[in-house]
């Protein structure tokens, strides 16, 4: 095999590693389960709040989590029973607005201690009690509804459940200090491990000149 051939082959093996590593970044969990590498999904997990603001929109709105049975695959749809929907779009929305307000990376990159957690999410679960309280009839609740009086209070706890483990991102400010840990190794690693490439062996066998006469035959 020539050189030029080794170089080729080292090359190819090089952009296949790169390639299995790119595809290991599609799951947040893949650095921390194989351990080292590029920890940046991980940390864009733990900044995005989607998952949670769709949770508690579906839990406003109560959609079903149903299996088709054709498929065998399960998924969110819409209520079909529009009196079991808890809340109508206005207050869906009122209260999502006030949940982005309180619960975004701002908040996670913050540092607070169990008792500040604790006392901002009884804040946040008071103020939406209180907005649907005094706007139910608004939100399409009305006074003979038993069945969205008797889940109000259980509602209002699982939306403060699901806020209170977001805010537990920033208990003693793990968050932001993982994230300036990750920038320190980011700037201490490589940008790409190059692979060992073979040398040219350099041959001791000294090279015939036309000067030099006693070189001829060597």
């Amino acid at each position: 095999m020539t050189i030029e051939n080794e170089l080729i082959n080292a090359y190819e093996k090089e952009l296949a590693l790169a390639q299995q590593q790119n595809q290991g970044q599609n799951n947040p969990y893949a650095t921390a389960m194989f351990g080292g590498g590029n920890k940046q999904n991980l940390i864009e997990w733990e900044l995005d709040f989607s998952q949670e603001l769709e949770d508690i929109e579906r839990l406003l709105r109560n959609d079903l989590y149903v299996r088709n049975e054709k498929t065998g695959e399960s998924d969110w749809i819409k209520n079909p029973d529009a009196s079991k929907v808890f809340l109508n779009n206005l207050g869906v929305n009122d209260i999502l607005r006030k949940i982005r307000l309180v619960v975004n990376k701002n908040k996670v990159l913050s540092n607070y201690t169990i008792d500040e957690i604790r006392v901002r999410v009884k804040i946040i679960m008071d103020d939406i009690r209180v907005t649907i309280y005094n706007n139910y009839e608004h939100y399409g609740i009305k006074d003979d509804d038993e069945y969205k009086m008797n889940n109000y209070s259980s509602i209002v706890i699982e939306i403060g459940s699901i806020i209170e483990d977001a805010y537990r991102r920033a208990l003693a400010g793990e968050t932001h200090k993982g994230l300036n840990e990750q920038r320190l190794v980011t700037q201490n690693e490589p940008l790409m491990a190059y692979p060992q490439y073979p040398q040219m062996q350099q041959s001791n066998q000294k090279k015939a000149h036309w000067y030099a006469p006693w070189s001829w035959g060597k």
